[in-house]
């Protein structure tokens, strides 16, 4: 049973207790049964009245309560509750309620002050922007949403009638946003409501950038690669046709050089151009020093190369090649002021394959951004061997690092695993 039928019931129990009392104190003064049923009948009104009243006192004032509770939940602050008396016990809860309002209503004018600013922001972004509720009815939409769908986007309207479509797992698609456009959709939860904010940004200048990136990048590679190999094969001809006479031994030597270095690198450019990064290698075995003997050679300068440990390698034999090259390149450049020594030892650690390669340069000028795509630290220098050398150790599921001996020198050591 409710509180208000129990106050209901006390009360009229305590009005029938009175009229009893009355009936039995004059009944024993020997009043006539008329005269009690008068007196009764009399009586009774006002103390049925003042009952009514406290019950309708007690009933007003939780109404009263209720009321302003509800305003209060639903934002509207424009009920308020008339003085109390200061022994009043609602005073108390009264201030409480008022303090509680006035909480409200700061928190309801900040809450607007950042709608409106939002919404000012908003519609001067460039971005298109639109907001859904729960029924995927719209609720917002700026002015760049409006002009990019070129049609009327009326609030409440369905998502499905401007042409949006609805995935619980991606969220909002327009046909209207193709692959220039990156799409996003957040969810997020107001007032006990999901809603729905869905943006859309124009990358198209900034892929047109990174396809320019790219191409430029792979230019740059190619290049540095041709630029390797070519040289070295030109001074290679320049010294046959300045001799007077040619040995058929020589002339077959430089020849077979061209032809193996030309077909390798006819390999690589052909595949790193398709793919614009490295394919997938194909490894084997191989002897290591015959990649040595050919890079030796196509440097074209008189240098020192001693290989300790295991002739066999494992490996993409072509971009093991491209690695050798461009190490001992950078050896034989690096030892201006003196002959080029350097070291190659070949070994295998569990099931990794080691290879370490020192010199007898002045080392490494830079050591944390020798391996940055492009930076270097020589005059004609590209910047792009050795961050080449370390995808191609990448591509192997390895690793190439860089470091300087403590007596001078560079020092490079690249480890992949034997088994790919």
């Amino acid at each position: 049973m409710s509180n208000e039928k129990w106050l209901a019931l006390g009360l009229s129990s305590v009005v029938l207790i009175v009229l009893s009392l009355i009936a039995a104190l004059t009944y024993s003064y020997s009043w006539s049964f008329l005269a009690i049923a008068t007196l009764i009948f009399f009586l009774s009104y006002p103390i049925i009245w003042v009952a009514w009243r406290c019950y309708r006192l007690w009933c007003d004032a939780i109404m009263v309560l209720t009321n302003y509770t509800q305003t209060l939940r639903e934002a509207q602050c424009n009920f308020r509750f008339k003085e109390q008396h200061p022994d009043n016990l609602l005073l108390a809860l009264q201030e409480e309620i008022n303090t509680l309002s006035q909480l409200n209503q700061e928190e309801e004018r900040q809450n607007q002050t950042i709608d409106t600013l939002l919404s000012h922001v908003l519609e001067s972004w460039s971005v298109p922007v639109c907001l859904f509720d729960q029924k995927l009815k719209l609720h917002y939409r700026n002015n760049a949403m409006t002009e990019k769908v070129k049609q009327p986007m009326l609030v409440g309207t369905d998502a499905s009638n401007i042409g949006f479509e609805f995935d619980e797992n991606v969220g909002f698609s327009h046909k209207e946003f193709d692959s220039h456009w990156q799409c996003q959709t957040i969810s997020y939860t107001h007032k006990n409501k999901k809603h729905w904010l869905f943006s859309a940004l124009d990358v198209s200048q900034r892929l047109q950038q990174n396809q320019s990136l790219t191409q430029q990048n792979l230019i740059r590679v190619l290049g540095h690669e041709l630029r390797n190999s070519l040289t070295p094969m030109s001074s290679m001809a320049d010294t046959l046709l300045s001799a007077e006479t040619l040995q058929e031994e020589q002339v077959r030597l430089v020849l077979s050089r061209i032809q193996q270095r030309s077909n390798r690198l006819l390999t690589f450019i052909s595949e790193y151009s398709q793919l614009t990064q490295l394919p997938k290698p194909k490894c084997s075995n191989f002897a290591i020093k015959e990649l040595i003997d050919e890079a030796q050679a196509m440097v074209g300068k008189s240098c020192e190369i001693h290989l300790h440990g295991n002739n066999q390698c494992y490996g993409d034999m072509t971009q093991v090649s491209q690695v050798l090259i461009n190490i001992i390149k950078n050896a034989v450049e690096a030892c201006v002021n003196s002959q080029c020594i350097i070291n190659i030892k070949l070994y295998y650690q569990q099931q990794n394959q080691i290879i370490e390669v020192d010199d007898n340069g002045p080392g490494f000028a830079n050591l944390d951004n020798v391996l940055t795509p492009f930076y270097t630290t020589k005059n004609a220098g590209s910047g792009i061997g050795l961050s080449l050398c370390a995808e191609i150790a990448s591509n192997h599921n390895g690793q190439l690092k860089v470091s300087n001996n403590s007596n001078g020198g560079a020092k490079i050591l690249m480890s992949w695993p034997i088994k790919q």
